[in-house]
């Protein structure tokens, strides 16, 4: 063998023994509300007192187990050491440590309690190794920056935090939970709530190109004097999935999310009831361009504008969100301002209520561009679907309907500009209005059946440029057979790749449809009963569709219990819905003559616990629930049957009616 050769023998036995030895030498250290810190640490008999004194004594690659109780310390993690808590004081393997999530409150809760002396839990200056945070609540901290958790470098790269709740803690400046700059750390199965920063970031601020990772985390109950509620974001692109951001407050912009000269990507996330008290109750953005995919942004309030979203100079892109329930001055779905260029791609907007103008959109000195959208269901004094000031909005391939403005223009005020194509106005309480002359490009439209005028400020296009006046048969923002919008919009103002809003492709029939639904035959009619029902039904239902193998369907219901389920299969199979607290309701369906029309599902109420029949076990619930309404600590919106925002005896009532019964397969 040559000198090459033994070399390379020799380099890797060196690196045999090396991993060998570190493996070896890896150990588990305990600590305890009963231990000692003079102990070595290598039992639960012999557990450390403090968190402080195991991490001292800990080298890269031991693992800390710490039993439950109340830590008053603050920690500086340690590169390559993971701390775990949570436990009992009896496990000898960490799959023995109860399982999260838990209950509340939970019996082996383990607190580090920071006595508002600082932050709680701070990284190390470097780090090498992937270190850990899992099983705690970190509280009670108070700092300028990161009451909580505290991550600055790139140390924190290696950092991951599970199964943790921060919260009750302070920040003087930014970022009451958690504070990162120039941090990277990841965050699953957390949850970060009433944490508070006097300026930015109530419960998190990311600064300084920090990109943080959080999956399956629930921001709540945060308050920031300055910006940014829950999550607030500087020169830093976040990832957040699966998240839940709500009920946060910012005294100025941004209640759930403000970002600046950001990029932050939220995916599956539902942002509800956090308030502003400027602009974007939901989201703000300033300079930047988020990424919004499949979220849910509802019962937000912003006491300026954007209720759900508020943008300004500013490129969000949003695509298969839903906007509901929000409440502004201006632009109670959604506001952009300031040469904002958002996009909404298979969006919702609905049920909003702007004070001033813009139910659903207001913008100005702004391009919104919205694609096989649906504005449905707003109200605003001017506007009611969409207000435009000294803007270009370019509408295409979208649905406005219903929309009510008590002055004038239930479905779209402009002073001029902008692009409306293959775009269905109806049933609004009146149509479209310009101030200043028709916009640039108005074609391939259909405007109908609104009730002030359809046409306001510029003579009626009807019968020019393919645009039409009729019925266009259409029943929750999808169109039925035979409509004459079928078939009528413009392939040019669509690209290859374009879907509708339910994900179907685009020109289904060698020709565009107009509005946000492309026809596809055959389809699914009906009207669903929501019995002992007072309040809004929820926008969207669950559909299942069982024909071999089951498909779940996200579909729109109008206020009415009115549905279209689209692309079923041509033949027989099962149609299944379960919404709410309902029992479940099948129906068998054949189609092999075509759509089905009609159809009437009325569904019975009571299954709190969901399930699907009507037991002493959801009068436990709601016993447990009685005489709450939202904000209340024991509120159980499952337990409010009858929809009024409150458990009362008449929720009983629906369960005494219905006890017994049991819902089908």
């Amino acid at each position: 063998m040559g000198i090459a050769g033994k070399t390379f023998c020799l380099l890797l036995a060196g690196v045999i023994v090396l991993l060998w030895n570190t493996s070896a030498l890896a150990k588990v250290l305990y600590v305890s509300p009963d231990g000692n810190d003079l102990n070595d640490g290598t039992s639960w008999a012999g557990a450390k007192r403090s968190v402080t004194a195991a991490l001292q004594a800990a080298r890269a690659g031991d693992r800390i187990w710490v039993r439950y109780g109340v830590y008053e310390e603050r920690i500086t993690l340690k590169d390559g050491v993971s701390l775990y808590g949570g436990f009992r004081g009896t496990e000898q393997t960490l799959s023995e440590r109860p399982s999260f999530p838990r209950s509340s409150p939970d019996p082996y809760e383990t607190v580090l309690d920071g006595q508002q002396g600082g932050s709680v839990v701070t990284t190390p200056s470097s780090a090498s190794q992937t270190y850990r945070l899992d099983g705690f609540t970190v509280r009670n901290g108070k700092s300028d920056n990161g009451g909580g958790l505290y991550c600055v470098g790139l140390a924190a790269i290696r950092l991951v935090v599970a199964n943790c709740t921060i919260s009750g803690n302070v920040a003087n400046e930014w970022g009451g939970g958690v504070y990162c700059n120039n941090a990277s750390p990841t965050l699953t199965n957390c949850t970060i709530s009433g944490n508070t920063a006097n300026y930015d970031g109530g419960g998190v601020f990311c600064d300084d190109n920090s990109s943080p990772t959080l999956t399956n985390c629930t921001i709540s109950q945060n308050t920031a004097n300055g910006s940014g509620g829950g999550v607030r974001c500087y020169f830093s692109s976040p990832t957040l999935t699966n998240c839940t951001i709500s009920g946060n407050t910012a005294n100025h912009y941004g209640g759930g999310v403000n970002c600046a000269s950001s990029s932050p990507k939220l995916t599956n996330c539902t942002i509800s009831g956090n308030t502003a008290n400027h602009d974007g109750g939901g989201v703000y953005c300033y300079s930047s361009s988020p990424t919004l995919t499949n979220c849910t942004i509802s019962g937000n309030a912003a006491n300026g504008g954007g209720g759900g979203v508020g943008c300004g100079y500013s490129s969000p892109m949003l695509t298969n969100c839903t906007i509901m329930n929000n409440v502004a001055l201006d632009g109670a779905g959604v506001y952009c301002s300031n040469r904002s260029k958002p996009t909404f791609v298979s969006c919702v907007v609905t049920r909003n209520g702007a004070v001033r103008y813009g139910g659903g959109l207001f913008c100005q000195d702004s391009s919104p561009h919205l694609r096989s959208s649906i504005l449905i269901h707003n109200t605003a004094l001017v506007g009611g679907g969409v207000r435009s000031v000294s803007s270009q909005p370019d509408l295409t391939s979208c649905t406005i309907a219903h929309n009510a403005a008590d002055l004038d223009a239930g479905a779209m005020a402009s002073d001029g500009g902008g692009s409306v194509v293959n775009t269905l106005i109806a049933f609004n309480t009146s149509g479209v209005y310009y101030s200043a002359g028709a916009p640039a490009t108005f074609h391939h439209n259909c405007v109908w059946g609104n009730d002030a005028h359809n046409y306001s400020g510029i003579p009626d296009p009807t019968g020019t440029d393919g645009n039409i006046s009729t019925d266009p048969r259409m029943v929750a923002c999808h169109l039925l057979p035979g409509s004459p919008c079928i078939n009528a919009g413009d392939n040019n103002a669509v690209g290859s790749d374009w879907k509708d809003f339910d994900g179907e492709p685009r020109v289904g029939g060698g020709q565009v449809d107009i509005g946000a639904d492309e026809f596809y035959a055959p389809i699914v009619q009906g009207w669903i009963t929501f019995s002992d029902y007072v309040g809004t039904p929820p926008p969207f239902v669950p559909f299942e569709l069982r024909a071999g193998s089951t498909e779940v369907k996200q579909i729109l219901v109008d206020l009415d219990g009115s549905f279209v389920v689209p692309g079923v299969p041509v033949g027989a199979f099962a149609l299944s819905v379960k919404p709410l607290s309902y029992l479940r309701r099948t129906v068998d369906v054949d189609t092999s003559a075509g759509s089905v029309l009609g159809l009437q599902l009325e569904l019975v109420n009571g299954d709190i616990d969901g399930d699907n029949e009507v037991t002493l076990f959801d009068f436990g619930r709601l016993v447990a629930a009685f005489g709450s309404a939202p904000g209340n600590e024991n509120w159980d919106a499952r337990a409010d049957l009858d929809g009024d925002e409150e458990v009362t005896l008449f929720d009983f009532g629906i369960l005494v009616q219905n006890f017994g019964q049991i819902g089908d397969d």
